[in-house]
């Protein structure tokens, strides 16, 4: 069994360059350029930890203080061939534990849009999107995360037996399906104002346009009323082979926590299925964390965007074999 250690050592370390070096060349050769910070000194650095392996120094992550008690992780890195065991998450959780003793309580961190491992890590660990920060404000290939320190609050127990929800599939034109999306577009209004603004001729222009290669939709419905909708739609240029796109998954604020979304999504993943396809994949919003932890939780992860992302500084893109 391998030896495994964690320690704290100065900026300087030469295990820390080493390491850091390593991360930048990664960076460089995936991106074409080195992370924006690549020049910062150990000067705001409250933590610079390494995990070693039987002596050998494989990982590395860093603190570095932002003020008012936020800190922004740094340099987090494991060298390729000990990938894939734990030493990511090790390393995360080893920095989170630091952080409190040192009196940071929140965390925030960037990454890049090419890095779907490393965007999982953080989601499964607790991260959620937040608007691109710093020198970051403007760089369309990076998301950026927050995480408050300390204990979870508890989630209030559910009461009282859960409506049953009913499905029923229907053609896109559907003028319930129709009535439905046009209630998320008016959710998305609120939410993500820049988008509804950037399309010409509003929903009745969209709505048709997004339906195109629609091959289910389905409604869910509670007490006989129509409160959610979901459709599959067939992969466009660029997408991964064998893949249906999920799309606009959707269900009303008031019968939200009745298992309508599971459902919905569970629906949608059995379509893909019987149409011979091998996986579902989904772009969503950063400003919808209900809406992720709800794909993570029925086994979606992040992956490496599958249209272009130019100048889009919103989206996350997930997919789940089916």
């Amino acid at each position: 069994m391998s030896a495994l250690e964690t320690t704290l050592v100065d900026w300087d370390d030469p295990d820390a360059l080493r390491l850091r070096t390593a991360q930048q060349a990664e960076l460089l050769a995936l991106y074409g350029e080195e992370d924006i910070g690549h020049e910062m000194t150990g000067e705001s650095i409250v933590a610079m930890l390494l995990v070693r392996v039987d002596g050998e120094a494989v990982a590395c992550g860093a603190i570095s203080a932002r003020g008012d008690g936020v800190g922004e992780l740094k340099r987090m890195f494991v060298v390729p061939e000990h990938r894939g065991r734990g030493l990511s998450r090790a390393v995360l959780r080893e920095l989170e534990a630091v952080a409190q003793d040192r009196g940071v309580h929140r965390l925030v961190l960037e990454t890049g849009v090419l890095q779907a491992s490393a965007i999982g890590l953080y989601l499964s660990e607790g991260y959620r999107s937040i608007p691109n920060f710093g020198e970051y404000a403007e760089e369309s290939e990076s998301r950026c995360f927050a995480k408050d320190l300390g204990p979870t609050p508890p989630r209030e127990p559910r009461t009282g037996e859960r409506p049953t929800v009913t499905l029923t599939h229907a053609d896109w034109t559907d003028p319930v399906a129709t009535a439905l999306r046009l209630a998320m577009w008016r959710d998305i209004e609120v939410r993500y104002p820049e988008i509804p603004a950037s399309v010409p001729g509003g929903f009745e222009v969209d709505d048709p346009q997004q339906g195109v290669g629609a091959l289910s939709t389905v409604i869910a419905w509670l007490d006989g009323r129509p409160v959610g909708c979901a459709t599959l739609r067939a992969a466009r240029d660029g997408y991964p082979a064998g893949s249906g796109e999920l799309k606009k998954v959707w269900v009303d604020d008031d019968a939200r926590g009745a298992g309508a979304a599971r459902a919905l999504l569970t629906a949608i993943e059995d379509d893909a299925r019987a149409l011979g396809l091998t996986s579902v994949v989904l772009q969503t919003g950063i400003r919808q964390p209900e809406a992720v932890t709800l794909y993570l939780s029925a086994g979606y992860r992040p992956v490496v965007p599958f249209f272009p992302y130019d100048g889009d500084f919103l989206s996350l893109w997930m997919a789940k074999d089916v």
